[in-house]
């Protein structure tokens, strides 16, 4: 069964009296191959939280079925053939037909409008994404089982490689699909919105001049600000004082004139467990030219932290933390809502590098330091 997606608007839809069809009446025509003579198929609206349904229809003895309402303005739906079979829908105007099984997990067709060409065209690619996922995560278990910490490693930046890769392309499809509510639909799989604001703000007022009567745009667009950054690349870090494992306070503004990874983790990550011996390599690498590492914990409690910092020779002396887990006041200042997270920093403790893990950052030290 396909994902649902909630993109929630607070419309109202009305079924249409009209015999003649109106410039925002929909029709949606379908044929169930299983059917259920007076089965259900109820047309559904994406609110809050919630679907809403908008209008039932039954289904006859050949399994054919027709939905007429109207809109008032483009919006996501989902059409709900007997409780069992569940599809996302785009309403903008055009008719729509519906091929469906009427099974569970049975394949489900809808065609007559250009954004449900784009909702197939995500589809497929995501299921493709999906695959190579799969035999990516197979080759990862079997390295980690060998204890091939080498090829853990390769593939690490591998895997990073294909996630900025899909971004990338889902990105470039959320552009290149003109006037269509599927540029919103395909925001859902950008996993760090964050990082991608600047991308997210520039797309939302594209669709505010080419869907100025959709809802879910102005929604969107008022969303927006919460995913803005607290820092950005060229930006100077904010300060962070907080205590180390013996209570002293230690400040990020002391370290300048050094290039510094500012690096949120955890014991309890595991992401940034398998990151530390990359950065640790790098360090002991680097120290001597002006490199080193500020490690903001976001531990719950002591004693994990200062295992963890042990058992994976971090050895810099600059960890800190106050134990509050994500409502840590770094954390906070920093707007961190997943881990790991990095900041590298130029001597002035300007944003130079977000995020760089594996080869990525071995690369960006190289270009520095030299090899």
């Amino acid at each position: 069964m396909r994902k649902f997606f909630a993109f929630a608007m607070l419309v109202a839809l009305v079924a249409s009296c009209a015999g003649t069809k109106q410039d925002n009446t929909v029709k949606i025509t379908g044929t169930i191959e299983n059917a259920i003579p007076q089965g259900e198929v109820i047309l559904e609206k994406f609110q809050i939280g919630e679907v809403s349904p908008v209008f039932t229809a039954y289904s006859d003895h050949n399994g054919n079925f027709e939905i007429e309402t109207t809109i008032d303005g483009p919006g996501f739906y989902r059409i709900n053939i007997y409780g069992k079979q569940f599809e996302t829908l785009i309403l903008d105007g055009e008719d729509l037909k519906v091929e469906a099984t009427g099974e569970v997990d049975g394949p489900i067709n809808v065609t007559g409008s250009d954004d449900m060409q784009y909702i197939n065209e995500l589809y497929d690619y995501l299921g493709g994404y999906q695959e190579k996922v799969q035999d990516f995560n197979q080759r990862y278990i079997q390295a980690r089982n060998s204890g091939d910490t080498q090829l853990v490693e390769d593939l690490t930046t591998e895997g990073l490689a294909m996630e900025a890769e899909k971004v990338k392309k889902l990105k470039e499809m959320a552009w290149n699909y003109e006037s269509s509510l599927v540029s919103l639909l395909i925001t859902d799989f950008i996993p760090n919105k964050t990082d991608e604001f600047l991308f997210l703000d520039s797309l939302s007022q594209k669709l505010q001049k080419e869907l100025p009567s959709s809802k879910d745009v102005q929604f969107f667009s008022t969303q927006l600000e919460n995913f803005r950054p607290a820092i950005n690349v060229g930006d100077i870090a904010m300060d962070i004082t907080l205590p180390n494992p013996d209570g002293e306070m230690m400040s990020l503004s002391d370290l300048r004139g050094k290039y510094v990874l500012l690096d949120f983790w955890a014991a309890w990550c595991g992401p940034c467990r398998r990151e530390n011996p990359n950065v640790v390599n790098l360090y002991n690498k680097y120290k001597d030219d002006g490199f080193t590492v500020f490690s903001v914990s976001l531990d719950r409690g002591k004693d994990k932290w200062v295992e963890a910092i042990e058992k994976d020779g971090l050895v810099w002396p600059n960890h800190v933390s106050d134990l509050k887990y994500f409502q840590s006041e770094a954390a906070i200042q920093y707007k961190i809502n997943a881990i790991p997270f990095a900041l590298l920093l130029d001597p002035e403790g300007r944003v130079i590098g977000k995020n760089l893990r594996g080869q990525f950052l071995r690369d960006k030290l190289e270009s520095i330091f030299g090899e």
